[in-house]
């Protein structure tokens, strides 16, 4: 059994103000106020994503590099 506990999320802001073409425009970035342990989970998880992105283009380029080899 996988128990999941969500607990409501505090956000540090970081806002400033461009001038646009008519107006004036708050930028506002939210980053999540995470612990440490979180931190690492959460950057072990794009890891993992960006190595299985890798690795499939990777495989790809290699297939791709095998036909233009065959048609020389």
């Amino acid at each position: 059994m996988i128990v999941i506990i969500v607990r409501p999320f505090t956000y540090d802001s970081d806002a400033h103000i461009v001038s646009g073409r008519k107006a004036m425009i708050r930028i506002e970035n939210l980053s999540p106020q995470l612990t440490a342990e979180e931190c690492m989970e959460q950057r072990r998880c794009i890891e993992e994503g960006l190595f299985e992105i890798f690795i499939k283009y990777e495989k790809q380029q290699e297939n791709d590099s095998y036909l233009g080899a065959a048609a020389v």
